[in-house]
């Protein structure tokens, strides 16, 4: 949204940010305080969340005053991640994923994209061995010692999970190699491959609970 705000005697029209990047709600952010910092040549714009249980204060920085032809902003801060919250089941399996997926997070928020993309890839090594572990725990060592892509192929045989997984892997490695192969994608993209694999995961072990406790009749008979 775009709100008129003067800053070292010069008015401007500016996109205000609609969501707290601290608490992460929507809402009519109110600018309660603007600056022209004629030394870094920007404007600051102190803003303040709406929502009752957070009206945290967060600053926004926008290009030189001088040429203020770009009206959003560039930074935001602080910022809090907004940390996924995975099922019980993808928690259990892989306790490491969810702890390496946080931190990932953590550094995205302060901007740090470069150093997130290979967190999250990380991440999600350690859960596509841990869920293949679980699955085949006599192989662990071998799993262990195996590439992320090795393991989805030869370990993994839910076809759902595979394909999610193989291009979450995909994706992941681009984030750490210095030329990337899937140029139309990136981090954002990422980041619901990964979330995809453990929704299906979270099916698969929901549906073997649900079987195991409820077995068919026809099949207790024999």
């Amino acid at each position: 949204m775009q709100k008129a705000i003067t800053a070292g005697g010069i008015n401007y029209s500016v996109n205000v940010p609609d969501k707290c990047p601290i608490c992460h709600h929507y809402g009519d952010t109110q600018v309660r305080q603007c600056f022209h910092n004629q030394k870094k040549e920007r404007v600051e714009i102190l803003f303040q969340c709406v929502f009752p249980d957070c009206q945290s204060y967060f600053i926004g920085y926008y290009p030189s005053a001088r040429v203020f032809t770009n009206r959003d902003w560039y930074y935001l801060t602080p910022q809090e991640p907004e940390i996924i919250i995975f099922k019980k089941s993808v928690a259990d399996i892989s306790p490491q994923f969810v702890n390496i997926y946080k931190q990932a997070e953590k550094a995205r928020a302060l901007g740090l994209d470069d150093i997130a993309g290979p967190g999250y890839r990380k991440a999600f090594e350690f859960l596509i061995k841990d869920y293949a572990k679980s699955l085949t725990p006599e192989k662990g060592k071998d799993i262990e010692k195996k590439f992320a892509g090795a393991v989805v192929d030869e370990y993994i045989a839910d076809k759902r999970i595979q394909a999610a997984a193989k291009r979450a892997l995909w994706l992941g490695n681009d984030e750490t190699h210095y030329l990337k192969k899937w140029e139309s994608h990136d981090i954002e993209d990422l980041i619901v491959l990964i979330k995809l694999t453990t929704d299906w995961i979270d099916i698969e072990q929901l549906s073997k609970k649900y079987v195991r406790e409820m077995p068919d009749e026809k099949t207790e008979k024999k």
